[in-house]
């Protein structure tokens, strides 16, 4: 009888250690949404700032290139380049592994990166496009709704 009372209190305990993953994928959404807004907002340093304060946390492996890329950047430019990779990356784990309760959209501009088109994800329906800022905030779609 004890040893089944501790093999379900290893159970339990292994059943609330996988939430963690839960609120780990959550975090780094949101990290992700920091980036993403502020690139929004064209703030160099913003976004310097969040990209470094995701990379703190414990994080998928595939994402570590892209943020590495994108708190190393010298321009604006180059950290929207670097969300492309990040945000192609970040769709894999978000579509694989939904946030549950969370409803995410993957927004896509034709017109960034000189016509190439590119992916983002967002937690609101309404298009604010990361690869332009105020230069052409509005531009965009949503194409897929991940819940």
């Amino acid at each position: 009888m004890r040893t089944l009372f501790f093999a379900l209190t290893v159970c339990l305990i292994t059943a609330c250690g996988s939430s963690k993953s839960e609120s780990t994928d959550t975090q780094t959404l949101e990290q992700y949404l920091e980036i993403k807004d502020a690139l929004v907002a064209t703030d160099f340093n913003a976004t310097q700032e969040a990209a470094n304060k995701m990379f703190s946390n414990e994080l998928p492996a595939e994402l570590k290139g892209p943020i590495t890329a994108i708190a190393n950047s010298s321009t604006i430019a180059d950290q929207r380049a670097a969300f492309e990779d990040l945000s192609v990356q970040m769709y894999q784990v978000v579509s694989a592994n939904p946030v549950k309760g969370q409803m995410v959209y993957k927004q896509y501009c034709p017109m960034a990166f000189n016509n190439a088109g590119a992916y983002w994800l967002s937690t609101e329906e309404h298009v604010m496009n990361p690869y332009f800022g105020d230069m052409m905030l509005h531009c965009g779609s949503v194409q897929e709704t991940i819940q």
